[in-house]
């Protein structure tokens, strides 16, 4: 027996040294596969920089075009200029100021308020600034004396394009025009041009440089010079496609954007090393402690069924079973029934969650049966056969009858929209035909969603208690119902509702609103029972819990000016 366990201990001893020698060619496919995950990352970094810059210079040439347009529309047909005329006294100057202030005002409401505008009229030699000023004093003051230079020079009409103007440590974009003697410019600082690019991760020193021609007239930071530009990656992207002033040039920080990545790698790699010299060590810990001493219980389990008939040897079959270490195997037992009666009391919880479960619904579909309600029905169809009004009481008998096949029917978790629309229409006739048409209801929905599944009578909820409870603001209570759906699928929504669209669900009205305590509690998930009251809120809500889990948003909410409502959102399953 000792000459087994020995000859045991050395297979595993051996299978160690193996292990330890396949962590050489395993450490070495580690490094190029890192190697080329690296470089396969810092090519798809900077295609994501090329494609942003895209972007953004496509952006950026749509409003430079549109502000361009705009400057020569405004100088060439706004009439309003006109009332700067050297006749008109300053009152006609003040109105005329504030009316192109508000053109300008929609202008930057459109595109941006990074856009600042200037006018000049060389006749009266009279400048205003046509926009609220974002700028320093300093800088106000370069672009008036560089708007009226530029008119003095030019003294016929004119145009000058988008181009960079430095002024101390400002650089701006500057486009000017000039027709018969009005003068109108607009100009917007660098910092608001490559804010736009900040969200770029370019490392911690990285820089945006912005050429025109040859000229470097504005960079996000230092550039790079000597030794230290060994560490920084350029991408130059030359400016073919859309029509900006100026190319873009990127210069990352390669060793603080991927030094961390370098530093996980080699992290990585340490690990996974002590990973495998630990793997070994707890293989031969296992082999020694555990596999051996239950292999040889094993084998002397199966010696058992050939056991000698000599007395003495079975006496040292016996021994030999006393000497293995059982006690493993009694804890592996003790394990197992552990998880047995682990796994029995998971089946009971699940059952009595079910069974709960089960026993609401029953509840919910108890609550819907209001005797008073068809009493109530019929006292009226019976009222309305005494005085002769037989036409009201067979649409009584209509909807009543409509009313409750749906009721008795709906016992699926979820029914089609249009048949849970049709019988809150249902609904609101019998209460219309019984309090004498005091019920406007309004509904405004698709086609195209008479198919999404609903949870059958939970609408109708939300209507009864309306009409229970709200008191109208004139004659008639108005119900409103809307129904849309929304894309979720680039909000964090799409996480929430699993699914590219949810559905929400309007119900409104025209009442006193509802209790502040009720919509702070409901819209925190908070149960509002209490006595028999508000039992079909706190019974929607513990429905929607069931069915949706959290994929669902019930809102309560008073409107600005009169009533409440109800706001549901769903996932939208269409059938």
């Amino acid at each position: 027996m000792k000459a087994k366990r020995f000859n045991r201990s050395f297979q595993a001893t051996l299978y160690i040294r193996r292990l330890m020698l396949l962590a050489i060619p395993i450490g070495l496919i580690f490094l190029m596969v890192s190697g080329y995950a690296f470089s396969e990352m810092r090519r798809q970094n900077d295609a994501s920089i090329k494609n942003s810059i895209d972007i953004y210079e496509k952006e950026l040439s749509h409003k430079l075009d549109a502000v361009a347009h705009f400057v020569q529309w405004t100088v060439v047909h706004e009439h309003v200029l006109e009332d700067f005329n050297p006749d008109n006294n300053m009152g006609d100057y003040r109105q005329a100021s504030e009316d192109l202030r508000a053109r300008v005002g929609e202008m930057q409401y459109a595109i941006g308020n990074e856009f600042q505008y200037f006018f000049y009229s060389k006749e009266n030699q009279l400048f205003i600034n046509a926009s609220s000023i974002a700028l320093d004093y300093a800088a106000y003051q370069a672009i008036r004396d560089k708007l009226i230079n530029d008119a003095d020079v030019n003294q016929s009409s004119y145009i000058i394009e988008w181009t960079p103007y430095e002024f101390n440590d400002c650089t701006f974009l500057y486009y000017c025009i000039c027709y018969k003697d009005y003068v109108f410019a607009s100009a917007i600082d660098m910092k608001d041009v490559s804010a736009p690019l900040s969200s770029l991760n370019l490392g911690r020193l990285g820089c945006i440089q912005f050429e025109s021609g040859n000229n470097v007239f504005y960079a996000t930071n230092e550039v790079p010079s000597g030794p230290a530009s060994l560490f920084y990656s350029k991408i130059a992207i030359e400016n073919t496609q859309y029509d900006i002033p100026f190319d873009i040039s990127i210069y990352m920080d390669v060793f603080s954007h991927y030094g961390h990545i370098f530093f996980l790698l080699f992290l990585i790699f340490l690990l996974a090393l002590i990973f495998i010299i630990l793997m070994g060590i707890y293989i031969l810990f296992t082999y020694r402690k555990i596999i051996l001493p239950i292999k040889l219980f094993s084998d002397n389990l199966s010696a058992l069924d050939r056991l000698p008939e000599d007395p003495d040897q079975t006496q040292e079959a016996s021994i030999m079973l006393s000497d293995t270490n059982i006690q493993e195997l009694n804890q592996i037992n003790r394990q197992f029934k552990n998880l047995t009666h682990e796994i029995t009391r998971l089946k009971i919880n699940i059952y009595e969650a079910e069974l709960e479960k089960n026993n609401f619904l029953i509840h919910f579909l108890q609550q819907q049966i209001k005797p008073h309600f068809y009493l109530n029905c019929l006292t009226t169809i019976d009222s309305m056969l005494s005085i002769g009004e037989t036409e009201t009481a067979r649409k009584m008998l209509t909807f009543t009858s409509k009313y409750l096949r749906y009721l008795f029917q709906a016992d699926q978790d979820f029914i089609n929209l249009s048949s849970e629309l049709a019988h809150i229409e249902d609904y609101i006739n019998i209460q219309n035909l019984r309090l004498g048409h005091t019920i406007k209801y309004e509904l405004h929905t698709k086609e195209d969603y008479a198919l999404v599944q609903v949870p059958p009578l939970l609408l109708i909820t939300f209507v009864e208690n309306i009409i229970k409870h709200a008191i109208p603001h004139g004659e008639t209570l108005d119900i409103r119902i809307n129904c849309d759906k929304y894309d979720c699928s680039t909000d964090s929504l799409s996480a929430k509702y699993k699914t590219p669209y949810y559905f929400e669900i309007t119900i409104s009205d025209n009442g006193q609103g509802l209790d502040e305590e009720i919509i702070e509690k409901i819209n925190n998930g908070i149960s509002v029972s209490k006595d028999g009251q508000h039992l079909g809120l706190s019974n929607s809500l513990k429905r929607l819990e069931l069915l949706y889990d959290n994929r669902f948003e019930l809102i309560l909410a008073n409107n600005d000016a009169i009533g409440a409502k109800v706001i549901l959102h769903i996932p939208y399953t269409p059938d």
